[in-house]
Parts: structure tokens; C-alpha cells; sequence
């Protein structure tokens, strides 16, 4: 202690101004650093971008607002172009044009009220802002279904020039999209080698679009009524057993008599599954050319009073087949049989797999989610896959007939973009049980759309090239797209208003001259720019009212898949 007084005391102190002098010159030095460092990591490690447009949405999602059904209070983001290119192109009086209100839940056409071009410019947020692996690709190659940023290669020098896309199409090998999904074979083999793609578990998860929740069934169906100038139909479900509540709006599904069946069966007249994205509510895409989806999930919350005597089954008719998921007598099964014909034909099954399986204890739910996507079966019980089943078809061809169901390979091949696709048969029986069934839900897989080439001048730039026509690139049934050597094929995942690779056409002189490639629709590998892994500033939200949109909306932070 008296050491520690005598110290004190006797030290001479240093002068102050010349340490403040030191310590903002060490604080100037040490923000020159770290600005270098924060260089460094942008020019080689990692890069943001801002997400313009909705061709990947509602994956990663452009310019938008967010739009709230005050009949069921189902939230959906819609794509803000349309009123900005009208205020734009037609002028200030087309401000306060007004424009439909759906809600997505009750219809994709009949209107629930109408929104003002201003309203929907001054509620508009920018699109989500994305952090970009560069230089990625120099150390691993590109997979499939990787979401990557790239330049253009139809004009890799406008304002436009970043892209972002999914990579579907790989060095070498043959691809064809065909009733939306990705067949490949390699170069040069013969028909016979072409095989589906599937998704991951971690990329289809997160690119499943929601079709139908019984969480949103309107509050008030008198409301819905006078909105539409008809009566609510209900859900789009036809039920058998299960008590709705007394309008019919009940979220919690009840079926009381365990003695008897209870059964769900889709309404297609109510709600078809195709593969329209709310997103692009105020997009012109006729209903016609609305593609029907086969490949689906649908997923309940089962509450079963006596869980060991209750028998569950879920049938998907697609395809010229029926596939069938079941869980009964400690079972968990996935069986597909040939459709059949006439009631009067006998069941064919073509394959089947089943799995031990424990029925849960009473009072818990079963989390159940049925999957048909990619030629592929699989049946989820509370997040985790308990069996699964691949199937396949013997060729193309099988495939397009049990596809366009009815028709011939000549019907087919007169319109491609034009047919459209047999619609699904989606039903659920229960018995043994009573039981209450929470969160019905059924989502609908990403939809590789046929399309054909616009020659005119807007699509294909004259600078580049004679245009092209005829069918989209890798949609053409009879003659399927090639890539060689470093050669990328990128869609959009909102497939119906995404400008990608199928509809490019010829590339631009710039990227001939310094690539030597001279290849229409693809994109080479030194326009790679890099993986985009995470959006990390979400669409910005009001902090309050009035004020600039400055705060990313942080429930929105997410990696991309």
C-alpha cells in the first residue's frame, strides 16, 4: 500500500496533448485498415446486391408490397411493376387507377376490394438485399440448384447487367423441363438415359408454395359474400365427417364419431392447383395458361382421441397412377397402383414400401406431411422422413402421356406451351378415431413453364443477332437443349414472369468477342459472379409510421436455398 501511494505520487505524469495527438492518429490508421479489410472482403470474399425484380420470387423478392386479406388475415407479398410502368408509361392521371385485391386463401380471381395505384407506390418496399459468395466457383463447382448471381449474357453492360437465377442446367449433358420439372441426360446418349432431377430436402423445403390453410378461413363469410356477389363455396374441401363450425370457418376440423369414416377431398372447381404465385396478382396471366401442378405436399396436424386405432390414408391420383400414403396397425406404408380405368379393373401395384411405425401417445399431435415431387414419394411424421419411394417411367414419352392424360404424343407436340397438364386427385380418409385436424395445408412444387420465343426487338436485341423462334430454350420436346463445356442453364423460380434462360435468345457481341461464345440462351462460366447465400437486409419496413423505410424486416433474415 505504501508502495503503491509512493508510485503514485512520485510519477511524473506525461504530458496529455501529445497522447490525444497519438491516439487519433492511431484511430485514423486503424479505420484505413479496417476500410481496406472491408475492401478486400467486398472485391474477394463476399458482395451485396439488391434483388430488382420478382422472377425468383417469393423466394428472394423485388420491388413489392405487403398486402393483408381483412377477410382471413393472410399476408402475401405482390410485385409493385405493374402500377409502376403504368404510372410511368401512361402518366400521373393513372396514379389512382384502381387495381384488384385478392386474397389467395378464398381465389386467385374473385376480387375481396380494390387498392389505388399510389397506394400501391407510396406502400412499396425495395427488394431484399442478398450477400454474394464471390469466387466460389474457382475453388468448387456449381451444383445444380444453386441460386447464383451472373451477368447477362444478352447485354452484360446495361444497368440491368447482374442477374440472379437458379442454376438448373450443368456442363455436358442434355436438358428438357417438361411438365415443369428438370429431365437430364449426357451429351450424345440416346432417349432412353434421361432422368428426373430432384431437389434436395433443404432446397424444396424452401421453395414449397402455399395453395390452401385452414389456419385462413374468412371471419366473416357474409363479408366474402358481398365482395364476390355470391356465397362463400367453403373450403376447398369436401368433407365428410368433420364438423366446420356453424359457418363453416372453423380452423380446428372435428370428426366425433370414431365408429365411422371421416374423409377430405380436394375441390378443384373451389381452388385449383396450378401454379399461379400471389405474387403476381397484378401480372396479365390469363387463367388458361395456368399449368396444373401434380407435384405436391399436403400436411395435417392430426389429434386422434385413441392415436393406436386410428388408420390414416392419403391418395394422390396423377399420372395415370394412384399413389397411396397409409398409417395403420403400427404402420407407416407408400403403395403406388396403376389408375385404374373402370371400377370394375382389378389393382395393379407397381411398387410399394412400408416401415415399422409407433403411433403417438394420446393428447399429442401427429404432424403429418405426404410429399409427391420429383417422381418421388415420401411421407414426413413431426419434421422427419419415416419412408419413401422413387418412381420412374420407362421413357419420355410415358412420361408426357401419363402427364397430358388423354392425349396423343401428336396433340401434344401441335401447341406445347398451350396443353395443359391432367389436374390432380388429392384425398384423405381417417377411421378408427375420433380425431381433431389442425393446419390442413397443401403447397405446390416450383413449375418449369414451356413458353415460346418473342423475336420482336424488346426480347431479343437486334445488336446481337438474327433473332430466334420457336420453342423456349430446353422446352422443345423432339429436340432437347444442349450444353457443352462450361455452359450454365439459370430459371427463375417465379417461372411465369421470369426472363431467363429459356427465352434469351442470342448473346450479346460483347460477350462473343471476349468469351468465344457465340451460344444462344446459356450462361458461360466466366460470367459467374457467385452463390448467393443469405438475404441479410431484408425488404425495409416503417419503423413508425410516416417515417422512410429504413428497417430491414428482421423476421425476414434467412440463408437461401
Amino acid at each position: 500500500m505504501t508502495t503503491s501511494t509512493t508510485t503514485t505520487t512520485n510519477t511524473k505524469q506525461p504530458p496529455r496533448k501529445p497522447e490525444e495527438d497519438t491516439n487519433v492518429v492511431e484511430t485514423i490508421q486503424s479505420l484505413i485498415v479496417a476500410f481496406a479489410l472491408a475492401m478486400g472482403v467486398r472485391s474477394f470474399v463476399t458482395e451485396g446486391f439488391v434483388i430488382p425484380t420478382g422472377s425468383m420470387a417469393p423466394t428472394l423478392m423485388g420491388a413489392h408490397v405487403r398486402l393483408t386479406s381483412e377477410q382471413t388475415g393472410y399476408t402475401y407479398p405482390a410485385d409493385t411493376g405493374p402500377a409502376n410502368d403504368e404510372v410511368r408509361m401512361l402518366g400521373p392521371n393513372y396514379r389512382n387507377f384502381p387495381r384488384d385485391l385478392n386474397d389467395p386463401m378464398l381465389s386467385n380471381t374473385e376480387r375481396i376490394g380494390v387498392i389505388g395505384n399510389s397506394e400501391i407506390v407510396m406502400q412499396e418496399r425495395s427488394g431484399d438485399r442478398v450477400l454474394v459468395m464471390k469466387y466460389l466457383y474457382a475453388f468448387q463447382e456449381p451444383q445444380r440448384w444453386d441460386v447464383v448471381v451472373f451477368k447477362q449474357p444478352p447485354d452484360p453492360c446495361s444497368a440491368a447487367e447482374n442477374y440472379i437465377k437458379r442454376l438448373v442446367g450443368l456442363p455436358n449433358e442434355q436438358i428438357l423441363l417438361l411438365d415443369g420439372d428438370v429431365f437430364t441426360a449426357p451429351l450424345g446418349a440416346d432417349r432412353s438415359k434421361f432422368a428426373i432431377q430432384r431437389k434436395p430436402e433443404h432446397v424444396q423445403r424452401a421453395v414449397w408454395q402455399e395453395v390452401h390453410n385452414s389456419d385462413y378461413e374468412p371471419i366473416d363469410p357474409s363479408g366474402v359474400a358481398k365482395a364476390w356477389g355470391r356465397p362463400w363455396p367453403g373450403v376447398p374441401w369436401e368433407t365428410e365427417g368433420f364438423d366446420l363450425g356453424a359457418r363453416g370457418t372453423a380452423r380446428a376440423w372435428r370428426h366425433d364419431d370414431g365408429a365411422k369414416p371421416a374423409s377430405l377431398t380436394w375441390r378443384w372447381d373451389a381452388m385449383p392447383i396450378n401454379d399461379f404465385a400471389p405474387y403476381n396478382t397484378w401480372r396479365n396471366i390469363p387463367t388458361q395458361l395456368r399449368y396444373s401442378v401434380s407435384d405436391v405436399r399436403v400436411c395435417a396436424a392430426i389429434e386422434a382421441d385413441d392415436p393406436a386405432k386410428l388408420a390414416t390414408q392419403y391418395t394422390l391420383e396423377t399420372r395415370k397412377r394412384a399413389m397411396v400414403f397409409a398409417i395403420a396397425d403400427g404402420k407407416a406404408s407408400i403403395r403406388i397402383e396403376r389408375a385404374k380405368e373402370g371400377p370394375s379393373d382389378a389393382v395393379q401395384v407397381l411398387s410399394e414400401k412400408s416401415v415399422e411405425f409407433d403411433a403417438p401417445s394420446k393428447g399429442a399431435a401427429l404432424d403429418v406431411e405426404f410429399w409427391h415431387v420429383d417422381q418421388r414419394l415420401s411421407m414426413w411424421v413431426n419434421g422427419r422422413e419415416v419412408v419413401a419411394l422413387d418412381y420412374g417411367f420407362e421413357s419420355l414419352e410415358e412420361r408426357l402421356l401419363a402427364s397430358f392424360n388423354g392425349r396423343s404424343l401428336e396433340d401434344y407436340l401441335r401447341q406445347p406451351s398451350f396443353q395443359q397438364p391432367t389436374p390432380p386427385k388429392l384425398a384423405m380418409s381417417f377411421k378408427g378415431s375420433a380425431l381433431t385436424l389442425h393446419r390442413v395445408r397443401v403447397d405446390r412444387d416450383l413449375y418449369y413453364r414451356p413458353a415460346n420465343l418473342d423475336p420482336s426487338e424488346r426480347s431479343q436485341p437486334l445488336q446481337n443477332g438474327e433473332p430466334i423462334s420457336g420453342l423456349a430454350f430446353a422446352t422443345d420436346f423432339k429436340k432437347p437443349a444442349e450444353l457443352k463445356a462450361d455452359q450454365f442453364m439459370m430459371c427463375g423460380d417465379n417461372s411465369a414472369c421470369s426472363k431467363d434462360s429459356r427465352l434469351w435468345g442470342r448473346p450479346s457481341p460483347v460477350v462473343k468477342a471476349i468469351f468465344g461464345e457465340d451460344a444462344p440462351f446459356i450462361v458461360p462460366r466466366p460470367l459467374l459472379l457467385g452463390k448467393a447465400w443469405c438475404v441479410y437486409f431484408p425488404a425495409p419496413i416503417e419503423p413508425m409510421a410516416g417515417l422512410p423505410k429504413l428497417l430491414p424486416d428482421f423476421g425476414q433474415l434467412r440463408f437461401i436455398r
